[in-house]
């Protein structure tokens, strides 16, 4: 009876750590060594703003985005889309009010799931929708001023040193997570059978 209430344990948690690490996997565009005091805000912009970069995952979710709210930016907003560089289409688009966007932080641009990603190039096309440039009113955008491989960016299709701070966001199971909260677990199983032994 104590095997199997042990077997029933094991893959309770095998199954709840399946899960756990169904996660948002978030791959930079930019480089993550670069100090962010080195990073060059957008400020409001009327112009379209373009970052392409070549796609690690099978599918994308959405792109994350590094927002600074100028003034007082209610009733704005910004919009995205995906294009696919190989045909010109449009494989996704997204938007976000500035009521909805968290100050100089990591905003997420979600999207339904594109397909058949991995090595293809995509441009992210960002559009600000309302700004008031002559009051400095508006969403801006952060980068950083070194050019990634593979990467270009673009402020009003002029081409710009730099890199965009963005992520390119896939759901999906992630391998790491497992097996880092698995360690996690075993770890904590051991701590406690040991602390039983020694105050038993």
């Amino acid at each position: 009876m104590k095997k199997v209430k042990t077997i029933i344990g094991i893959i309770v948690v095998l199954i709840a750590a399946f899960f756990y690490a169904h996660i948002a996997k978030a791959n930079e565009i930019y480089d993550r060594s670069v100090d962010s005091s080195e990073y060059i805000g957008t400020g409001v912009f009327e112009e379209i703003i373009e970052q392409e970069f070549v796609c690690k995952e099978d599918t994308l979710d959405g792109i994350s985005a590094k927002c600074q709210l100028q003034g007082d930016a209610a009733g704005m907003s910004v919009n995205l889309a995906l294009i696919d560089n190989k045909t010109g289409n449009i494989a996704a688009e997204s938007s976000l009010r500035a009521e909805d966007i968290k100050n100089s932080k990591f905003n997420l641009f979600s999207f339904p799931t594109v397909e058949n990603c991995r090595g293809n190039s995509y441009t992210v096309r960002f559009e600000s929708k309302d700004e008031i440039l002559e009051e400095s009113k508006g969403i801006g955008l952060v980068y950083q001023p070194e050019t990634m491989k593979d990467t270009k960016l673009e402020i009003g299709s002029r081409e710009t040193e730099g890199t965009l701070i963005i992520k390119a966001v896939t759901n999906r199971f992630d391998l790491e997570t497992y097996c880092v909260l698995l360690i996690f677990i075993i770890y904590i199983f051991i701590f406690i059978k040991f602390l039983y032994k020694l105050f038993k």
